[in-house]
């Protein structure tokens, strides 16, 4: 019994180091990007509320049950509490990391060379218009879907994507975790818009 819980005690200690170097990691990538000259006072402030930001966003509405439904399914009724925890706890982490990875590689196009495009897109541009317009109407057209008060089938597009639905459940059969952290990157990458 001692052994098992100094193993978990360096697997917790792993895991803070790791959180912690992230942290830093994610501070002196703040305040070595070029376009902002806050105080350090002030940056530090705006990261404390961008991490808490990032967090509740967890807990709204939407993506929280999805979240525990996800995790309490992947647990199953196996084995003792301590192993569903573990199982949970894996699924999370992959989960996570999927959406790391879109969220950095996002990052990534607009660090290198998505910034002049994306600087020239302002709320009061013509592209800043013109994209609200279309994301607007097509919101109002989806929403019309929605309520039944526009008959638009979307089953014409349905044999497109069964093939990679069908690729995607037997890669989550086969390798439950990675299927998971794909699962992870793909729900933000839907989300995205």
């Amino acid at each position: 019994m001692p052994d098992e819980r100094s193993r978990d005690a360096a697997r917790y200690a792993l895991l803070t180091a790791a959180v912690v170097a992230a942290a830093v990691g994610g501070y002196v990538g703040y305040v070595l990007f070029p376009r902002f000259d806050l105080p350090a006072v002030t940056g530090a402030g705006t990261l404390l509320l961008a991490a808490a930001a990032g967090f509740a966003a967890f807990f709204s509405p939407c993506s929280f049950p999805l979240l525990a439904t996800l995790l309490a399914r992947h647990a199953g009724d196996q084995g003792t509490a301590r192993r569903r925890l573990g199982r949970a706890a894996a699924f999370a982490a992959a989960l996570a990391v999927g959406a790391t990875v879109f969220v950095l590689a996002v990052g990534g196009l607009f660090a290198f060379g998505g910034r002049s495009m994306a600087g020239a897109v302002t709320f009061t541009s013509t592209a800043g218009r013109s994209i609200r317009i279309v994301v607007g109407v097509l919101l109002v057209v989806l929403g019309a879907v929605q309520a039944d008060k526009l008959a638009i089938s979307f089953r014409r597009f349905e044999p497109s994507i069964h093939g990679a639905l069908k690729r995607q459940a037997r890669l989550r059969r086969r390798h439950p975790v990675a299927g998971t952290a794909l699962f992870g990157f793909g729900y933000l990458a839907a989300g995205f818009g």
